[in-house]
């Protein structure tokens, strides 16, 4: 394994899957051993409303729009569910960079997020479009 694949092998990964209604998906996600972690968080911030649930595989964010300028508009009008990849990173900065020399733009700038308890998050994407998020660990 090399140092960059060591460097992503966090406890804390989840896959983005966004959708218009998270109430919606619960009842399928159920059927494969999924539930609800806790409450729906509102993040204004990023115009999103997030679910965490988890079950049988890895922790999934259920991600909904949370009005008419979310960032995941263009993506559920794409079709897409899945959306991203996120990890938990203890050198937010220097993840940042080091996925910038790997050629990842970011495509947003790091912001608070409600639903990590206003640590800084932020989504690079590489050339064949892989979207990867990056969370800051708690101090």
């Amino acid at each position: 394994m090399s140092e960059q694949q060591a460097r992503f092998r966090s406890p804390r990964v989840s896959l983005g899957w966004e959708g218009r209604n998270s109430a919606a998906e619960l009842p399928e996600l159920a059927i494969v051993g999924y539930g609800p972690e806790g409450p729906i968080f509102e993040d204004p911030i990023q115009q999103v409303q997030i679910q965490f649930v988890s079950g049988g595989g890895p922790r999934l964010e259920l991600i909904e729009p949370a009005g008419a300028q979310s960032p995941v508009e263009g993506i559920l009008k794409r079709g897409s569910k899945l959306y991203h990849l996120a990890y938990e990173v203890s050198r937010f900065d220097d993840a940042i960079a080091s996925f910038g020399a790997q050629q990842y733009l970011a495509v947003s700038s790091p912001a608070p997020a409600v639903a990590f308890d206003m640590r800084r998050i932020v989504f690079l994407a590489s050339a064949t479009l892989t979207l990867v998020e990056l969370i800051e660990a708690r101090a």
